[in-house]
């Protein structure tokens, strides 16, 4: 039976959420206005998209360092199908099937080695970024259809059409990795490979799955930005893969896998975007900017070494043991 987690581990986010909107509240005139408030969930929704991606990897257990490069790469191939045909829908079309076809190169070479996906996806990280600058000539990708600019600027119902994006795509992941058996699979191989195998599920296959599911939410975001842009810049993803995993890592999912959640990698990125935030709004140089970066990184890898202290002062264990094979879906959660 699944125990209730620790309440210092559940409120941490929570609560260090409160206590940045207060002290914002409070260093600046405009943190709540409305304005601003759509200002840090439009300027969210990207590394949020990609975020999506990473957790179904690091919920299998595994790493994706490609997808800041994968964003530029499949917003580069889909800007270059809609300036070669003006179709939006073929852009996109091209733009996911690169990014599915991306995705299960790095984990069919995760399974095939058997080297670990820090290690395959930083080397097909640095071959996505050649290949981007191949196919753009180091150059920004322009000509794109005039309708997309709609997509740029629109605001339905008063929201930027990027936050309902980021809204519909936290709504699919949230049922696929919450609700799909897909997603009970996903977190047995992340909590314990072999009692996964034993329990007939095709570990090796879902861990795959995870990679291609990467690539997709990494080519939606691709095309996003190029669709606010109104072209394809080649260096337009970096840093996203060090983003996204703080952001996942920070939210409450396991670094090792087996326990993650959608919604805790949602907090994640709205941490780390309210941060960015209000050092805008108090004026702070980009070099402290920078420093501010690094700590949230730092802060990312305390919570989970928070959370581990928080299990073993409560008898709880990062790993499942390896009992039956019948406990093994079991020890998996979503929460």
């Amino acid at each position: 039976m699944k125990r209730k987690a620790p309440a210092l581990e559940d409120a941490f986010v929570p609560l260090l959420l409160v206590v940045l909107a207060v002290v914002l509240t409070f260093s600046t005139d405009s943190f709540l206005s409305s304005g601003n408030v759509l200002n840090v969930l439009s300027s969210m929704a990207i590394l949020a998209i990609v975020a999506f991606g990473q957790t179904f990897v690091i919920a299998g257990g595994g790493f994706d360092l490609s997808v800041g490069a994968q964003v530029a790469l499949h917003g580069a191939v889909g800007a270059i199908v809609m300036r070669e045909t003006q179709s939006i829908a073929l852009g996109l079309a091209a733009a996911v099937l690169s990014g599915v076809v991306f995705g299960l190169l790095n984990g069919l070479l995760v399974i095939a080695l058997k080297v670990h996906p820090f290690m395959i996806t930083l080397g097909t990280s640095v071959i996505g970024v050649g290949v981007t600058l191949i196919l753009t000539h180091a150059e920004s990708v322009g000509g794109l259809p005039a309708s997309i600019a709609g997509f740029g600027v629109g605001r339905p119902l008063g929201v930027p059409w990027i936050v309902w994006l980021m809204i519909v795509c936290f709504a699919v992941s949230a049922f696929l990795l919450s609700v799909s058996p897909f997603g009970l699979r996903v977190l047995s191989s992340g909590g314990n490979r072999e009692a996964a195998r034993l329990a007939g599920l095709r570990v090796e296959r879902t861990i795959v799955a995870t990679f291609v599911l990467a690539g997709a939410f990494a080519a939606v975001a691709g095309m996003a930005t190029t669709a606010r842009l109104q072209s394809a810049q080649p260096t337009v993803g970096e840093g996203l893969e060090l983003f996204s995993v703080a952001a996942v890592v920070l939210g409450g999912s396991a670094l090792h896998g087996g326990r993650a959640a959608v919604w805790r990698t949602l907090l994640g990125v709205l941490v780390i975007s309210v941060i960015q935030n209000g050092l805008n709004l108090n004026g702070v140089g980009d070099a402290w900017q920078e420093v501010a970066v690094g700590i949230v990184f730092i802060l990312a890898m305390s919570a989970e070494l928070l959370r581990r202290f928080s299990r073993l002062r409560t008898g709880r264990k990062e790993a499942p043991p390896r009992t039956t094979v019948a406990d093994a879906p079991a020890k998996a959660t979503v929460t």
